[in-house]
């Protein structure tokens, strides 16, 4: 397969369309159940994590020099080190569809209640097949067109709430204590953490990585936490906000316009849709692109394999409170260390790599 490539702005885009989903729909509504009414400075308190996670990510990623991640571990370091590495990251990857197109058929279920989760599953998941097919152009292109919508109907719901908004719900600050806000800040971390995913696919940037991208990345994952978690607690107050699902969806229920334009909270399918496209059809593409699989056959059947177990493990039947529990006690706090773990180890392996040698390893 052609090797295809994408600026900077397209990265940006599948990033923020990816993790802002997963900021909206997992980590959202964990926040506010632990740290309730405090959840906004549980969520300011978690960015400062950023400060080490971009320049650790920038170090690695000048020191790859474009190169593939496995193969410049290969290259450096051998197999004994890629190849551990490379299984424990696919794992990463389909648990994360798994958990991602489940969390999808839940929230259909509520507009589809009679649909077939298989049916609904199996349609998404060829779409999205379809769309990684045709590689990271694809998924940038799709990612720009799409994205744009989603963010002007974010800053629509939240200007139409306005009159429903009471900001003295915010208050008192820390009312039960530092410990609410420092336990919850695993979650909000948890999804900062994903800026790594630039390391998986960066090769294929057709430009060099800049600070300020990363650090406008970074300020974007805030802000998407933020922004719809001040919305639940000021619009619901800070117990009901904790008690549902999807709040930051649950928002798009009081919109209307004028006397007469009420229901339109199918407008957040439609956001929930873009972000759930972009982020299985990028899980997708980057286990072929991990394997580098270049038969186009044997890459097509990679996908299928893929998107066919995240289907079907995805519609067994899983009490969602006990999908709940699993994944705020243990899936989100073992992927963020798991990712902090991935990322120390690559700067330390990067450490022992001289970049003004053409990548060698540092002979000492």
């Amino acid at each position: 397969m052609k090797n295809q490539t994408i600026n900077l702005l397209q990265m940006s885009f599948i990033l923020i369309g990816s993790t802002g989903l997963v900021n909206h729909v997992i980590i959202i509504p964990m926040v506010l159940d632990v740290s309730g009414r405090d959840s906004w400075i549980t969520i300011l308190l978690s960015s400062v994590s950023l400060l080490f996670l971009i320049p650790i990510l920038y170090f690695i990623q000048k020191r790859m020099n474009g190169e593939q991640l496995f193969l410049w571990l290969k290259g450096k370091f051998g197999r004994f080190i890629t190849y551990p590495l490379m299984a424990m990251i696919l794992l990463y990857l389909f648990s994360s569809g798994v958990v991602l197109l489940k969390e999808t058929l839940t929230f259909l279920s509520f507009y589809l209640p009679m649909t077939p989760r298989v049916l609904l599953g199996a349609t998404f998941s060829i779409i999205c097949f379809y769309n990684a097919k045709h590689g990271i152009q694809s998924i940038g292109l799709t990612a720009g067109i799409l994205l744009p919508i989603v963010i002007l109907l974010g800053f629509f719901v939240m200007t139409a709430n306005f009159p429903h908004k009471d900001y003295a719900f915010l208050k008192p600050y820390i009312e039960h204590g530092t410990t609410p806000v420092i336990k919850g800040m695993i979650y909000p971390i948890s999804g900062f953490v994903e800026v790594v995913f630039i390391l998986f696919f960066h090769h294929h940037l057709n430009e060099k990585i800049k600070v300020t991208t990363l650090i406008w990345i970074g300020i974007t994952f805030v802000i998407l936490t933020l922004g719809p978690t001040i919305g639940a607690i000021t619009e619901f107050g800070p117990f009901v906000a904790a008690k549902q699902r999807y709040p930051a969806f649950e928002e798009w229920r009081l919109v209307s316009i004028g006397r007469y334009i009420e229901h339109l909270d199918f407008l957040s399918v439609y956001q929930w849709f873009v972000g759930a496209f972009i982020r299985l059809s990028l899980l997708t593409f980057l286990v072929s692109d991990i394997l580098q699989v270049t038969n186009k056959k044997v890459n097509s059947g990679v996908k299928l394999f893929f998107l066919g177990w995240v289907t079907l493990i995805s519609i067994l039947s899983i009490n969602d409170t006990s999908f709940y529990l699993f994944l705020s006690r243990q899936f989100l706090p073992g992927t963020m260390v798991f990712i902090l773990l991935i990322l120390v180890l690559l700067a330390i392996l990067s450490m022992f790599v001289n970049k003004e040698n053409g990548g060698n390893i540092n002979e000492a």
